[in-house]
């Protein structure tokens, strides 16, 4: 029997957000590809803003992002140079809350993250390559703590163009893919943080992207620039991992609309950069006063191109399992969009699962010994997407492998043809014929 695991390296950030459901606290992890961390020179080589969300499976069965199979999934993506997000929907893990009978809530969990996500990816800049010559003045270390910060500049929304410079994988297993089936277009949910208002969810999720972006180019930026006076040899060995925790909130507790279920407010701070990092730099601090100004707190005025966004699903719920978990309920039809007390012109944010997967190119992996859905359904189930008129979704079987991904050898099979299909993509593909 396979056994999933050596497991996931440190998150580079661990953080909180609050979902724009109610403002439920959701944790949440990044984690960067090994070239973010070398030199220059190979990370200018590899850098492009791609990046995947793996969502998790049924949090009442115990599913988080700790999950084995989400953690394999998300490694081998790693692996590709994309940077991975994963998040625990509300009840899973230390999220706050309990799971909701209708799966909207954590539809809108998914949002909340998604929103975040392709907000943190667009603030990332690419490493200084060492050839070049340093900066007059290098930044230091902090220890990130959250910012108190106001509101001023209003983020309008903007004609949205295909950004082919960013690729987005929005996946999940199990439970997880069920609720990433059901994800608006990802021009809808960057419309619900394109016009944030002060004290809002949105405006938080946005502040802490724009926040953890910038303190990472910030590190880099250093790193860059030490490694100009080390010898090669030095230039060889591995960074370490940067692993940084906090919660919180970047807005002053008065400008924040109050949640229905209390907020945490102690940062945890796990390890700072200055500690991962502290046999590789020796230089001189600054003052509090002095780092805390280095990140900017106001929000800015951003344009996000639209990614070029593919669907990833893991062992695919399909009805009567899917309904169940959702008490029958249609989970896209949720309220409208609400702006402030306006509806989006977009409408709702109800979108055909169906059309959805059709129009995007999407990947369905599941194995012929699923118990909870026969592999005759699902393949009957995947023909019938690929057969519609222009369908761009795709899907791949794999014998032997049950819904939980433990049999022998379903795990090699799994990671290869990920690695496969993220490749495929990476270099424009992914709107063949079924695989």
């Amino acid at each position: 029997m396979d056994q999933f695991g050596m497991g996931l390296r440190e998150p580079v950030f661990s953080f909180t957000i609050p979902s724009i459901h109610d403002d439920m606290v959701l944790d949440c992890r990044i984690y960067h590809p090994v070239h973010f961390l070398h030199d220059g020179h190979e990370a200018l080589s590899a850098w492009g803003k791609k990046g995947a969300i793996i969502a998790h499976p049924y949090a009442p069965f115990g599913g988080s992002y700790d999950d084995p199979v989400v953690e394999a999934v998300a490694t081998e993506i790693l692996k590709q140079g994309f940077v991975v997000g994963l998040f625990n929907f509300r009840g899973a893990g230390t999220s706050n809350g309990k799971t909701s009978w209708t799966a909207k809530p954590e539809l809108a969990d998914y949002i909340s993250f998604a929103g975040f996500f392709v907000h943190y990816l667009h603030g990332l800049e690419p490493p200084i390559s060492t050839s070049s010559p340093p900066p007059t003045r290098a930044l230091s270390d902090h220890t990130l703590t959250p910012i108190q910060s106001t509101l001023t500049v209003p983020r309008s929304p903007s004609d949205l163009s295909q950004d082919t410079s960013m690729i987005l994988i929005l996946g999940g297993y199990s439970y997880g893919s069920l609720i990433a089936s059901h994800l608006p277009p990802t021009k809808t949910i960057l419309e619900r943080f394109a016009d944030a208002a002060v004290g809002t969810a949105e405006a938080e999720i946005c502040l802490r992207a724009q926040h953890l972006s910038q303190q990472w180019n910030k590190e880099t930026q250093r790193d860059s620039i030490h490694r100009c006076g080390r010898s090669s040899h030095d230039r060889d060995i591995k960074n370490p991992s940067i692993s940084v925790a906090f919660g919180g909130e970047e807005t002053e507790p008065g400008s924040r609309r109050p949640s229905r279920e209390s907020r945490r407010s102690v940062d945890r701070v796990r390890k700072s950069f200055d500690e991962a990092r502290k046999h590789l730099s020796h230089h001189k601090r600054h003052s509090s006063e002095e780092e805390a100004a280095a990140i900017d707190p106001t929000l800015k005025a951003v344009n996000i191109p639209l990614p070029d966004t593919h669907y990833l699903l893991i062992s695919p719920l399909l009805p009567p399992t899917s309904t169940l978990l959702t008490c029958f309920s249609n989970i896209g039809a949720i309220e409208k969009w609400k702006h402030h007390g306006s509806q989006s012109a977009s409408g709702e944010l109800n979108t055909s699962c169906e059309s959805s997967l059709v129009s995007n190119p999407t990947m369905a992996i599941y194995g012929d010994h699923d118990v909870f859905i026969s592999h005759r359904k699902l393949r009957k189930w995947a023909e019938g997407l690929v057969n519609k008129p222009g369908s761009r979704f795709q899907f791949h079987e794999i014998a032997g492998a049950g819904h939980f991904w433990h049999e022998n050898g379903v795990e090699i099979q799994l990671r290869g043809f990920l690695k496969a299909w993220v490749q495929d993509l990476a270099r424009g593909g992914g709107n063949k014929p079924r695989i």
